[in-house]
């Protein structure tokens, strides 16, 4: 028992430093003057065969699933993935780095309403402690305390969107995808995301070579690093330790964005945003003990 809880916070960290960078990359693919379903389509188009040539290597009796699980999977990845990402990746047009980030990691609290009225978990004051102090950790990492700060209403729509069907994902994969090998969910339901992306869009540009070596190679990154890696971690954490603590314990993606920032585009980190950061793995902590 003690391996698998430790197994179920190990995938959430890794997978939560790994999606830390996604805003980072999102934007350097968005000044090669793509547009957020044509970037979507491209990095499923590379991530999908990827994981199903590693499911047949690496796990090929896991392929097969029952026809009411690709009828799950389906839901997930149309409903679930799809949305998500679209609303995620739009509201980088619209928003700075730090305020996405913020908004999609509003949806722990969205997790911890429903485990709290629909859930069978017990909720004890140490969770409810831990969801206070990540998302207060992140509005102090993110730097938002400043004020003087003027969004875009549709950009935080699509911001908070973007958290509801990530909350959504998290909730029904724990539900109703248990005997899935995570790999398997994050292959069928992202091909189930991908032609769901096809029938709304065309991906016309792609049959008119209207992609740049520098495109591919954020879409080949975001395709290993933004999507294989950390959704299957994530799946496996989830199954592990529950949707609830795998949230929270997600938040640790802020402070990676943080660090990203600092190092790479040299934003400076003010001893308020690293209060927030402390505040973020404290909240780890209180949800691991």
């Amino acid at each position: 028992m003690v391996i698998v809880l430790k197994k179920g916070y190990l995938y959430s960290i890794i997978s939560a430093i790994f999606f830390g960078s996604a805003g980072l990359i999102v934007k350097l693919a968005f000044s090669e003057g793509t547009e957020s379903v044509d970037l979507l389509t491209l990095q499923y188009f590379i991530a999908v065969p990827l994981m199903f040539m590693l499911l047949l290597v690496f796990h090929k009796s896991k392929l097969k699933v029952s026809k009411k699980e690709l009828l799950q999977l389906f839901v997930l990845g149309v409903v679930g993935n799809t949305f998500m990402t679209v609303f995620y990746y739009k509201s980088y047009s619209y928003l700075p780095m730090a305020m996405v980030t913020i908004l999609l990691y509003t949806y722990p609290i969205i997790v911890f309403f429903y485990s709290l009225v629909f859930g069978k978990e017990n909720i004890s004051m140490y969770k409810i402690l831990a969801v206070i102090l990540a998302f207060i950790g992140c509005v102090f990492a993110l730097g938002l305390t400043k004020g003087g700060f003027k969004y875009s209403p549709i950009g935080i729509l699509f911001g908070i969107l973007a958290a509801v069907f990530y909350a959504f994902m998290n909730i029904y994969s724990e539900h109703r995808l248990t005997n899935v090998e995570p790999l398997a969910i994050n292959a069928y339901s992202t091909l189930f995301s991908l032609l769901s992306l096809i029938v709304y869009k065309f991906p016309l540009f792609i049959l008119k070579g209207n992609v740049s070596l520098s495109m591919i190679k954020y879409t080949v990154l975001l395709a290993l690093f933004c999507e294989i890696i950390p959704l299957t971690l994530m799946y496996a954490a989830i199954k592990y330790i529950g949707s609830l603590k795998a949230s929270i314990i997600g938040n640790i993606e802020t402070p990676t964005a943080m660090l990203l920032a600092f190092f790479i585009l040299k934003e400076p980190i003010t001893l308020i945003q690293l209060l927030g950061a402390i505040l973020i793995f404290y909240a780890v902590y209180i949800i691991r003990k």
